[in-house]
């Protein structure tokens, strides 16, 4: 039973590294993960201009925050394992990794469920494992250590993006109320 997960989970991998899209994925996880702020916006009435750049913004920086997250794995990688630095390499092959991010935007995040999100950047964590076994031969309990601190790092900056997101949005509604509501 172990053997056939293993052997499925690598074939996941394989699977990932025929399917490689690079870096330019990252974008796209942080406009579906940008997205899934649509709801906020849209209920403090911003203008569409408005919400356009605050989605660009966001997915420039959601990309970042991957972006930061891929590196540290690239340094995991080079001290644990002893492969070159090479980040840009690296972060073209893990971009795989990311396309169950594109379906962030389903999240909606708080409205529908924190679980959907927690799912699917844990997808993202196990698919850069199974790269990470793909494509350096590591296998899955080393993968972990090495992908364990980039991850949490990204989930950081992220929740930090998505923490003021949200509390600049309460606190403009609370504004836009409280002058409705004062004489």
């Amino acid at each position: 039973m172990a053997d056939q997960i293993l052997a499925s989970l690598e074939s996941m991998g394989q699977l990932l590294l025929a399917m490689d899209t690079g870096v330019g994925l990252m974008f796209g996880v942080g406009v579906s993960m940008s997205a899934s702020h649509l709801f906020a916006l849209l209920a403090n009435r911003l203008t569409p201009r408005q919400i356009f750049l605050h989605m660009i913004v966001d997915a420039l920086v959601l990309s970042l925050a991957f972006m930061v997250g891929i590196l540290c794995h690239s340094l995991m990688l080079m001290l644990l394992e002893g492969v070159p630095l090479q980040p840009i390499t690296f972060a073209n092959r893990m971009g795989a990794a990311m396309w169950p991010g594109l379906f962030y935007v389903l999240v909606a995040a708080p409205y529908v469920s924190d679980l959907i999100a927690v799912t699917l950047l844990s997808w993202i964590h196990l698919n850069v494992m199974l790269l990470l076994q793909a494509v350096y031969d590591i296998p899955l309990h080393t993968s972990l250590v090495v992908a364990l601190p980039g991850f949490v790092l990204a989930l950081l900056l992220v929740g930090l993006l998505f923490a003021q997101r949200w509390r600049t949005s309460y606190e403009m509604l609370a504004r836009e109320v409280s002058a409705l509501t004062s004489p």
